[in-house]
């Protein structure tokens, strides 16, 4: 018997090869979606509904006007912050005749001190739900709507009924009743004294201090008695419609709009892109996904998969609507730029047919490469 390498014919060679092309053109070439053939095949079974884009659609795309607040809410006027309401602290001080105190039997109270001659301090009094604090030797007092002064000389009106010569101090503590609570993407969240600086919207968030790097993209949520609306941080900034003066009980949040759309397909980089602002068009989206490969990009399938997951039950069975744009088209690109996208959405980019025969040819070509080695090794 004898070893040695056997010698296989050419014409086993060559039938070698020609099978292993059989099983290539069986085998589906790799891509990353389907061709713009097989998209129009799939809108003539009904299966999508396919659709030029046009400036009308491109106009009708994009957001009107902006969110706003209730009328109700534009409409407040801004809280007297000088007038006492139930919850403010005060500190009311009284000064006897001829420096001596008024209440030196100490009556005046736990919370009294005599640390200047002639005075005697109440400590602090807090308006009570029916707007009246109680003053030793002199009773209940309205306090509500007063000022610090009104309230004093209201004080001073009751104490001339029992004694004269008398001084009375009123000033505000740092207890509050009128407050509001902001809290989210904030430096500083918390609860805040309606006040000098804070009573409006601009000036609790100028405290507070939001995330300022995009306020396009930072929605304001203001929730008043059950109701709720949200405006773009940006829109307060351009109308003063929307600075709203706040009231007592507010909450205030502050947030990230978080909106994305998925490229796919023969782009620059796939990728989920990020919304930066409203009305962003499919040419930003291009332009964050580094725009349509020149070695795989067919310029005339460039789609935009519009997503509805939310709805209503009568669509809900309705086929896909997809948006075509032909770059070939100068006057496309331009409608790119124009056609706004929404949360959710996808932009597909078709691969151009001569990639799919570069493919084959690429794979070919290793084919023959493979013949051309088990061929010289028969030799």
């Amino acid at each position: 018997m004898r070893y040695g390498l056997v010698r296989i014919p050419d014409r086993l060679v060559m039938a070698l090869a020609v099978c292993l092309c059989g099983v290539l053109q069986g085998c589906v070439i790799p891509r990353s979606g389907p061709l713009l053939s097989e998209v129009q095949a799939s809108r003539d079974r009904n299966d999508i509904e396919l659709v030029g884009v046009t400036p009308a659609l491109a106009l009708a795309s994009r957001a009107t006007g902006h969110a706003s607040f209730p009328a109700d809410f534009r409409d407040a006027r801004p809280l007297d912050y000088e007038k006492l309401v139930p919850g403010d602290g005060v500190d009311i001080a009284l000064w006897g005749q001829d420096g001596v105190g008024l209440f030196a039997n100490g009556s005046g109270g736990a919370g009294a001190t005599s640390g200047v001659s002639g005075m005697t301090g109440m400590g602090e009094m807090v308006v009570d739900e029916s707007g009246m604090i109680h003053v030793p030797q002199v009773g209940r007092v309205r306090a509500q709507g007063l000022t610090t002064a009104g309230l004093r000389d209201a004080i001073v009106r009751r104490l001339s009924r029992v004694t004269v010569g008398l001084d009375v101090s009123v000033r505000r503590t740092d207890r509050r009743g009128q407050a509001v609570t902001i809290e989210g993407d904030l430096n500083k969240p918390g609860v805040y004294p309606i006040g000098r600086g804070t009573q409006r919207l601009s000036g609790l968030l100028s405290q507070a201090a939001p995330n300022q790097t995009n306020p396009e993209q930072l929605a304001v949520t203001v929730r008043r008695h059950g109701e709720s609306a949200s405006v773009r941080l940006s829109d307060i900034y351009r109308d003063s419609a929307e600075d709203i003066a706040l009231r007592a009980g507010d909450s205030v949040v502050v947030h990230d709009v978080v909106e994305n759309l998925i490229v796919l397909g023969a782009a620059g980089a796939q990728s989920r892109v990020k919304l930066s602002k409203r009305n962003y068009t499919v040419l930003d989206a291009l332009g964050d996904s580094r725009g349509l490969s020149d070695a795989l990009a067919n310029p005339k399938a460039v789609f935009l998969l519009r997503i509805r997951p939310n709805a209503a039950a009568s669509t809900a069975d309705a086929p896909p609507v997809i948006y075509q744009f032909d770059f070939t088209r100068p006057e496309q690109m331009v409608l790119a730029g124009k056609f706004s996208v929404h949360d959710g959405d996808a932009i597909y980019i078709s691969d151009a047919p001569f990639t799919q025969v570069q493919k084959v040819l690429s794979a070919f070509s290793a084919t023959l490469g493979t013949a051309r080695s088990v061929s010289s090794m028969s030799q």
